[in-house]
């Protein structure tokens, strides 16, 4: 992997030339970079084989060209009639960098350069902030680092998750039927975009508005179970609204989703433990999570649970971690 400059010297660089800008600069350089970064983890995304990589930078591309969007929507409320204008200053991420994706090291290898590019561009903009002349340069200079540590944020994910996996071997298309833990909501759908590849179905049972997995695994999930107490949302085919305090009865739905299975292996996602918890009490909502992972390894199935540690008491998360093996 490439070496950076000492990155104190890179930020005080770019600080130096950015504060110079007049507003409109500034502006038009943002738009400029959002552009290119978009463009980037575009051709990223093209050269990559694992799905969950690949989602990742398509998501880092929409979401820049988001922000160039955004950007430009500011600008021209702020100077219509006028066109962003050229700025001579290179962008603030570092010079792009592409890997050959062959190995869980080349993956890991790329994810810390773009962690380092987001970090390092969340720093100039930082920089830029404390020096700014007059606040609407600084509330543009915090937005702009806001969003580079949005992208920082969800690159870490992934690779934290592949790191994870490495240390204890864990590989999607080998692992065994069982019940699986994960501390973080969007490490365990990365899991589910390359776990899925092979012959399983998914129903899953969230407490997130659904139709962001929906799309994310698109043709993999055959119901969703949206654990909600406001009536009347919803609208797919595939989403049902279940009341917290009926959870518990979803058990029947479990067993005939496994049985349902000919040539397919069955997997349940349960999201947001700590929720069920609170709503049911612990003793209740471990009581069925319990049945799940019987009902899963009985019918050769797995299932994938999600919950933040802080949510219970040592106690309770080490009976969690004793039932259900934590990948990530």
């Amino acid at each position: 992997m490439r070496e950076f400059r000492d990155f104190k010297d890179i930020i005080q660089d770019f600080v130096a030339k950015l504060g110079r800008l007049s507003p409109k600069e500034l502006l038009s350089y943002a738009i400029k970079n959002e552009r290119e970064e978009a463009e980037y983890y575009a051709k990223l995304a093209e050269k990559v084989r694992k799905l969950s990589v690949r989602a990742l930078f398509i998501k880092m591309s929409d979401e820049s060209r988001a922000h160039e969007k955004a950007l430009l929507s500011l600008f021209e409320k702020l100077f219509p009639g006028e066109n962003p204008v050229e700025v001579e200053i290179p962008p603030v991420e570092v010079l792009p960098f592409y890997s050959e994706f062959e190995s869980v090291e080349s993956y890991l290898e790329a994810l810390k350069y773009c962690m380092m590019s987001e970090l390092l561009a969340k720093s100039v903009y930082e920089g830029l902030a404390k020096i700014a002349p007059d606040e609407d340069t600084k509330e543009l200079a915090m937005a702009l680092a806001a969003m580079e540590q949005e992208h920082y944020d969800e690159i870490k994910k992934v690779h934290d998750l592949l790191v994870d996996m490495r240390q204890k071997e864990i590989k999607p298309e080998s692992l065994k039927a069982g019940a699986y833990l994960f501390t973080e909501r969007r490490k365990a759908r990365y899991f589910l975009l390359d776990f899925m590849k092979w012959d399983k179905k998914l129903l899953a049972i969230v407490r997130e508005n659904p139709s962001e997995l929906g799309e994310m695994l698109a043709g993999k999930v055959k119901e969703i179970l949206w654990v909600t107490k406001v009536e009347g949302l919803g609208g797919d085919a595939n989403v049902t609204i279940v009341s917290p305090r009926d959870v518990p009865d979803l058990r029947r739905i479990i067993v005939k989703f496994f049985e349902g299975q000919k040539d397919k292996r069955g997997v349940i996602l349960l999201e947001n433990l700590g929720y069920l918890a609170l709503e049911l009490g612990f003793k209740k909502a471990m009581d069925f999570v319990l049945y799940l992972k019987d009902v899963a390894i009985l019918h050769n199935g797995y299932l994938i649970v999600t919950s933040v540690p802080e949510a219970f008491d040592k106690r309770e998360w080490a009976i969690i971690t004793s039932e259900l093996e934590l990948i990530s």
